[in-house]
């Protein structure tokens, strides 16, 4: 079933029309909307790159208009890869995609850009959430999978995420090259440019976050800027071929009009949208809220935590009493301890 958040449907069975007729889309800006672009206060300067630099991490010049340099093919296993061991920091990173020219496109922009055919949208969701609900005709490549050591993906489970703890997707580039020529196939149409999403979205134009502060939150990164990252050093992506979705899924479907479709949520979410609480319904999409057995566990384990406090708090069967006898510091927090 398809959904529209801007105009949920009167029936379960009716399919939302897509936010843009199909029609010619300018790919790139104007080159006076660039120029604005640039000059907005807090944005990234966009300065040529060294050679060295871009030799550091394997990425190709930008090519001369029209023309796309010749570069050797690259498998995920030979690009330096956007997560985990052997990653630059992120800004890094975001200092190289600037120089190579990689664009975001603007939510009011991508649904006439993905609309044609020789466009592909690329959603770098763990297939997990993409089964949940997606873009209507988003193709999905994960950039992250669940971590393949059992153990530390188990953790994952205990503290509630979706999926368990995920690691890069080491076949990431070519899984996409796989999905570029799968839709190749099927339309007989070449595909010029692949716009990445992600449910944050990312920011090249602002300025990230610099060495010293790790562990900040940092709003200019997103997994669908870190698989750009890989993409560009390919060989069959240039940045001229790369794009990322600006603000992400929320501002598609939200900002945009963009329609989503979800088998198995599908009713519920446009239930909540005609019933006057499209408020939860973002919630749920957006904060990888809507229930799955990955997330029982650590439902479980932290509805018992919550239980066993209550119990003690309140003294109910004598488990505060219990706890102020053999649990250190309880009276600290217990009622039941008085004024000791």
């Amino acid at each position: 079933m398809r959904f529209s958040a801007s105009a949920a449907p009167a029936s379960l069975l009716s399919v939302a029309p897509r936010a843009s007729p199909r029609a010619s889309a300018t790919v790139r800006p104007s080159s006076a909307a660039r120029r604005a672009r640039r000059a907005r206060p807090g944005a990234s300067p966009r300065l040529a790159p060294p050679r060295a630099f871009l030799d550091r991490f394997r990425l190709p010049s930008p090519a001369l208009p029209g023309k796309r340099p010749r570069l050797p093919t690259l498998t995920g296993a030979d690009v330096v890869p956007g997560q985990g061991k052997g990653a630059p920091a992120w800004s890094e990173m975001h200092d190289a995609l600037n120089a190579l020219g990689v664009r975001g496109v603007d939510a009011r922009d991508l649904p006439a850009l993905v609309a044609r055919p020789d466009v592909l949208l690329l959603d770098v969701r763990q297939t997990l959430e993409h089964e949940e609900w997606r873009l209507v005709d988003s193709a999905n490549v994960p950039y992250a999978i669940p971590d393949p050591n059992v153990a530390r993906r188990v953790v994952g489970y205990a503290v509630s995420i979706k999926g368990g703890l995920k690691v890069r997707n080491p076949a990431f580039v070519d899984e996409t090259r796989a999905a570029v020529e799968s839709a190749e196939s099927e339309t007989s149409i070449v595909i010029d440019r692949i716009v990445l999403i992600d449910t944050k979205g990312g920011d090249l134009d602002a300025e990230p976050v610099r060495a010293g502060s790790s562990g900040v939150y940092d709003p200019t990164d997103a997994a669908c800027l870190r698989a750009a990252f890989e993409l560009t050093q390919s060989g069959d992506f240039p940045a001229a071929r790369v794009a990322y979705a600006r603000g992400g899924l929320p501002a598609a479907i939200e900002d945009a009009g963009m329609a989503y479709e979800s088998a198995k949520w599908g009713a519920f979410l446009s239930w909540l949208d005609r019933t006057g609480r499209g408020e939860t319904r973002r919630l749920l999409m957006y904060s990888r809220l809507l229930p799955d057995p990955t997330n029982l566990p650590g439902v479980v384990g932290q509805g018992a935590v919550f239980l066993i406090v209550g119990l003690a708090y309140y003294d109910v069967g004598g488990v505060g009493t219990w706890a102020a006898a053999h649990v250190p510091a309880a009276c600290a927090l217990l009622p039941v301890c008085g004024g000791e």
